[in-house]
């Protein structure tokens, strides 16, 4: 009799399992950022109505925390079956063997920026699937430009001018660049990233195996990137602004200007019609070329996904040429999708010049960690508990450490 209950219990309990691996089998559970929401569902749905076997079940994530979040849930065994990441993080996770190659994937691989394919590609093996790309520009407001006593068709070039600009527009409870101190950390590393490279500096060596961000260079970059704050030509509420917060001080008329990408012009136009957008050219030192984080998104599959067959069959209808183009908010990284009308507003035309000045972040297994360092250090100088160089030496160690282990 006890026997029989058991094996009856058992048999109950085989069941159940079986019915609840069932009811998540077809079930792709994809983490999208919040910016791509609108487009996400409406992608999702044109999916999901061709292949009735398949289930996309979204969830919406934020920029802020979202390098750690990414990062605990590939190393639990709990992650989701896609994720959006930015392209300079993918082979952190490739490296530490938390995602699969996605070769027998990715479609029209020569219809791909290679720039982009490159960033996500180590060991002879594609780790994502990038599909979108841009690089940073200034964006400013003309009307302030002109009663500064500034020309706004011919905006500042190198670094002194570019104070000289910020400070002539700082005044009367508005400020004249905008800087990012906090609220999400990949726009201050792209933000300050670039200053340290245009200066003849970097974070670490070209092999990888030193920290170099105390060096004169890099600290000179640092100073100038953070003395936007301390000189007050940047908002007191900067260690807490990220990008979508400097832009809506923008919308706001509080600032006249901040470093910002094509995806903030939709948002600008809509909000506040009245403003006539300027963009211009990061300023780099005297004698130099100005320089530009390659930044961009790109999807990702863990190796730990429930359902990578049907993630997979997912990415490839949302990277169709038509689709790519339609989802991404920047440049679109397949060349034919950059032919879709949308990419040809002449207000993307210096947004566009800067891709040539772009450079990818280190591709090191790390380089999360060693960005968090980095943006500490920056943090520490703005809330004025560091020197510039105290704060680099002790980002320093904590880099060399990263590289050492």
């Amino acid at each position: 009799m006890r026997s029989k209950r058991t094996a009856a219990l058992l048999a109950l309990t085989v069941s159940a399992l079986t019915l609840s691996t069932a009811a998540f089998a077809g079930e792709v559970v994809w983490w999208t950022p919040n910016w791509g929401e609108a487009r996400a569902k409406e992608l999702a749905g044109k999916f999901e109505a061709a292949n009735p076997g398949i289930t996309i079940k979204m969830e919406v994530t934020t920029s802020d925390g979202l390098p750690q979040r990414v990062l605990t849930a590939l190393q639990s065994g709990g992650a989701p079956d896609i994720i959006e990441v930015q392209h300079g993080w993918v082979n952190g996770y490739a490296q530490n063997g938390l995602i699969i190659p996605l070769d027998d994937t990715i479609q029209d691989k020569d219809d791909y920026a290679k720039a982009a394919i490159d960033y996500v590609s180590w060991d002879g093996k594609l780790w994502a699937i990038p599909y979108r790309m841009e690089t940073r520009a200034v964006v400013f407001n003309k009307a302030d430009f002109k009663a500064a006593g500034l020309d706004p068709d011919h905006p500042p070039q190198t670094w002194k001018e570019f104070v000289d600009a910020a400070t002539k527009l700082t005044g009367n409870g508005k400020s004249g660049f905008a800087i990012t101190g906090g609220g999400e950390m990949g726009n201050t590393i792209t933000g300050s990233l670039p200053y340290i490279w245009m200066n003849g500096g970097s974070i670490i060596s070209d092999d990888m195996t030193t920290a170099t961000v105390n060096q004169p260079a890099a600290v000179e970059a640092v100073t100038f990137y953070t003395d936007f704050l301390k000189k007050g030509l940047s908002p007191a509420s900067t260690l807490e602004n990220d990008g979508t917060a400097a832009r809506r001080l923008f919308i706001a008329g509080a600032v006249s200007s901040y470093l910002g990408g094509q995806f903030d012009i939709p948002s600008i136009r809509t909000e506040n019609p009245a403003i006539d957008i300027g963009i211009f050219q990061t300023p780099h030192p005297d004698g130099k070329e100005t320089a530009g984080v390659l930044g961009g998104w790109s999807y990702i599959i863990p190796k730990d996904a429930k359902n990578p067959g049907e993630a997979k069959k997912f990415l490839q209808f949302m990277n169709t040429s038509e689709n790519q183009g339609f989802f991404t908010d920047t440049f679109p990284v397949r060349i034919s999708s950059q032919a879709q009308p949308r990419f040809n507003d002449p207000i993307l035309a210096v947004f566009k010049s800067m891709l040539p000045f772009a450079r990818p972040v280190p591709i090191h297994k790390n380089w999360v960690q060693i960005s968090q360092a980095y943006f500490d250090g920056l943090q520490r100088i703005m809330l004025g508990d560091q020197t510039p160089q105290e704060a680099m030496d002790q980002a320093n160690e904590e880099i060399q450490a990263l590289l050492d282990s």
